[in-house]
């Protein structure tokens, strides 16, 4: 759809956020972004929770309980990916599978492409996906979506982060035996001892304070965030601008920018606001609006 210049906008704009509002503003964004923070790099993730509902929350359960804090990258194979989410480290240089929760549903729908992030699962069970998960070094649809019910993606890495994924993958793999038989270490290691130093390690993962429609990932919803989603709109892999974790760029993402537009991260706003814009002010009353009729309702 064509859509004006940002600084044109005027009663219109407005009257189509009012529109959009309705539809938006009782629920959010299924859209949550995490951040792995590993000993090479960080990792930007924008998750689909409306594609794949169930898979997402049973992601958050072991972000949110830490479960993948100081977890190990296990498992590299070079063209194919990079694995982990299942075995993480001891204070006494041990390492412990990361405890499961009930295996989740399967959920396949978006096809394993490069920088997808995907479950894990046992051969022949296709809902059998609990903690363990995968980056796709390749376009490997040929092969996971045409096996054990298809491999579940759930997300997909933003920005540069492939550029550290495939750092990982770059690394040396030793077999320290199964299931660390493609073990990737880091330039420090000397056989035949594996020390804490020498793995590639997730030292966590972490929801980032992202606002719905806030695209560029600055804190803010403003007009940068209406150029993302233009550039990427249609988009299955290039996916700022997917505000709502369809799996893909397109107008309802652009219904959550509207609706969305002046609001700022809750990191920001805890030290005071800024005034709004005229066209934030006008959403933020039919929001207000908004909030009350959902209230009433319930």
């Amino acid at each position: 759809m064509s859509f004006p210049t940002f600084f044109s906008l005027s009663r219109r704009a407005a009257l189509i956020a009012v529109a959009a509002v309705g539809a938006f503003a009782c629920g959010h964004a299924d859209a949550v972004v995490v951040r792995y923070s590993t000993n090479l790099g960080d990792i930007d993730v924008r998750l689909f929770g409306t594609a794949t509902p169930l898979s997402v929350a049973n992601f958050l359960n072991y972000v949110n309980d830490g479960d993948y804090s100081d977890s190990i990258i296990h498992r590299s194979v070079s063209g194919f990916v990079i694995q982990g989410g299942g075995y993480r480290w001891l204070p006494d240089g041990n390492l412990e599978p990361v405890p499961a929760d009930a295996a989740v549903q399967n959920e396949f729908g978006i096809s394993n492409l490069r920088g997808t992030l995907a479950y894990a699962k046992l051969g022949g069970d296709p809902n059998s996906a609990t903690n363990g998960w995968f980056f796709s070094l390749n376009d490997n649809s040929g092969n996971l979506d045409n096996q054990n019910g298809g491999f579940t993606v759930f997300g997909r890495v933003l920005g540069d982060g492939m550029d550290v994924v495939d750092l990982i993958a770059s690394q040396q793999v030793v077999n320290a035996g199964s299931p660390f038989d493609t073990l990737p270490v880091l330039d420090s290691f000397t056989p035949p001892n594996i020390f804490r130093s020498d793995l590639v390690f997730v030292n966590s993962v972490s929801v980032l304070d992202v606002p719905d429609g806030d695209y560029n990932f600055d804190g803010v919803v403003d007009a940068a965030d209406y150029t993302v989603w233009r550039n990427s709109n249609g988009s299955t892999t290039e996916v700022e601008a997917d505000g709502n974790g369809d799996g893909i760029v397109n107008t309802l993402d652009l219904q959550l920018w509207e609706v969305a537009y002046g609001a700022a991260a809750a990191s920001l706003t805890a030290g005071g606001s800024a005034a709004p814009e005229p066209m934030a002010a006008t959403l933020a009353l039919v929001a207000g609006a908004t909030s009350i009729a959902c209230r009433t309702r319930r």
